[in-house]
C-alpha cells in the first residue's frame, strides 16, 4: 500500500487494559509524528486470564464498553499483545485486507498476517523482512512524575537513612517462581553485597504471591520499610522510590520495571528468580545451556512454549553497563540505554508510504 500525497492516513492505536503495554503502544504511535485515533478495547470478565488462539475475532471483547470499531477502516493498526492482535486481525479482515498491522512484541500465532513485528531483543523469533529488531521495550517512566514525587515524599521516603536501597518485587511466571524463600535470599544477597548500611525499602506488587511480604517483614530492621500491595489501595510509593532511592534491586520477571529504571540511569541490580518445576522444566534448562547455539536454544524454547529469553534480556542490560546481577556491586551507568522509539516511528511512517 502506497498512499497518495493527497490522502491523509488513518491510523488506529488499539489499546487494551494493561498499563505497561499501552505505554509502549503510545510511545510508538507518538513517534510517527502524525495524528492517530485511540481505540480502547475492554475484555469480557475472565478473558484477561485466557490465552486465546490467535485468529481474527472479537469473541473476547466487551463491545458495549469498548470503542466502536467500524468503517471507514484505518490504513494502519498499531497494537500490542496477544489479545489485541486478535482485534487487529479482525479489523484487517473487515477492511478486505487493506488495513496494515504493526504489532509490538512477538506474534503468538499467524505471524505472516502481520505487516510489521516490532520485537525487543529478548523475544526469540525468526528474522524476516517483516521483523524490526529493537533493544529494550519501548517503556519509559515520566520523569516529571518523579520530580513531583520528590517533594511529596521528602518527609517520608526521603527521610529514611541513607543510602536508601530499594527492593522491587514482581511475581511468579509460568517459568519462574517467587516465594518467601526466594525473596529472603534476595534480601540476604543485597545486605551481604552492597546494602549493609543505610536502609532498605521493599515494595511488593499486584503479582507478588501471598506470604512473601510476611516473610520479609520478619527480617527487616527498624530503619527499613515494607509496602505490601493490596487490592483497592490507591497508595503507590514507586515514583517516590525512584526519586529518593540510591540502588534498585528488581526481580528478574519484572521486565517493565527493569527497563524503566535502566532508562533513568539508576544503579540497577537484577535478581534472577529460581526456575519453576514443571513438565517443560527440562526443556527450559536445555534452552539455557544451549544459549550459545541459537538454533538449539530457539527449538527448545519453542517446545516449552517460551518465546521470551529472559537471560537475553539481562544480557542487554548487563552487557551495556546498565545493570549488574545480584551478587555484584551496582555502579552508576556511564550512559542510558538507547531509545528505539524514533526508529520505530520512521518504520511506521514507511509502512504508510510516507516520506521520512
Amino acid at each position: 500500500m502506497t498512499l497518495s500525497r493527497k490522502h491523509k492516513p488513518v491510523v488506529w492505536a488499539v489499546a487494551g487494559e494493561r498499563v505497561g503495554d499501552n505505554q509502549q503502544l503510545f510511545r510508538a504511535a507518538d513517534a510517527m509524528g502524525i495524528p492517530y485515533e485511540t481505540k480502547t478495547v475492554i475484555l469480557k470478565p475472565g478473558e484477561a486470564a485466557v490465552k486465546p488462539k490467535v485468529t481474527a475475532s472479537l469473541h473476547q471483547v466487551d463491545l458495549a464498553r469498548s470503542s466502536r470499531l467500524e468503517a471507514p477502516w484505518p490504513d494502519l493498526v498499531v497494537t500490542i499483545g496477544r489479545r489485541m492482535s486478535l482485534v487487529a486481525l479482525w479489523i484487517k479482515a473487515q477492511s478486505g485486507g487493506n488495513s496494515r498491522i504493526a504489532l509490538l512484541n512477538a506474534a503468538k500465532g499467524k505471524a505472516d498476517n502481520f505487516d510489521l513485528l516490532i520485537v525487543p531483543a529478548h523475544y526469540q523469533v525468526k528474522s524476516t523482512p517483516r521483523v524490526m529488531r529493537i533493544g529494550l521495550p519501548l517503556i519509559a517512566f515520566d520523569e516529571g512524575k518523579i520530580a513531583a514525587a520528590r517533594g511529596q515524599t521528602a518527609s517520608t521516603i526521603g527521610a529514611m537513612a541513607k543510602p536508601l536501597h530499594v527492593l522491587l518485587l514482581g511475581g511468579s511466571t509460568s517459568h519462574q517462581k517467587l516465594d518467601g524463600a526466594a525473596a529472603l535470599m534476595i534480601l540476604d544477597g543485597m545486605r551481604k553485597t552492597f546494602a549493609g548500611q543505610g536502609s532498605i525499602y521493599v515494595s511488593t506488587s499486584r503479582r507478588t504471591p501471598a506470604g512473601v511480604a510476611e516473610a520479609l517483614a520478619r527480617e527487616l530492621r527498624p530503619q527499613d520499610r515494607l509496602f505490601a500491595w493490596t487490592a483497592g489501595s490507591n497508595e503507590n510509593p514507586y515514583a517516590g522510590l525512584l526519586a529518593h532511592g540510591e540502588t534498585f534491586t528488581v526481580t528478574g520477571d519484572s521486565l517493565s520495571m527493569l527497563t524503566e529504571i535502566a532508562r533513568l540511569g539508576k544503579k540497577l541490580v537484577i535478581a534472577e528468580l529460581p526456575r519453576r518445576d514443571g513438565p517443560f522444566a527440562a526443556l527450559r534448562r536445555i534452552a539455557d545451556m544451549a544459549a550459545s547455539v541459537p538454533v538449539l536454544s530457539a527449538l527448545s524454547r519453542s517446545a516449552s512454549g517460551e518465546l521470551r529469553d529472559f537471560k537475553a534480556f539481562y544480557k542487554v542490560l548487563t552487557g551495556g553497563g546498565h545493570a549488574v546481577l545480584l551478587g555484584q556491586v551496582p555502579e552508576m551507568p556511564k550512559q542510558r540505554p538507547s531509545d528505539d522509539a524514533p526508529a520505530v516511528g520512521r518504520r511506521l511512517r514507511e509502512l504508510l508510504g510516507l516520506d521520512g
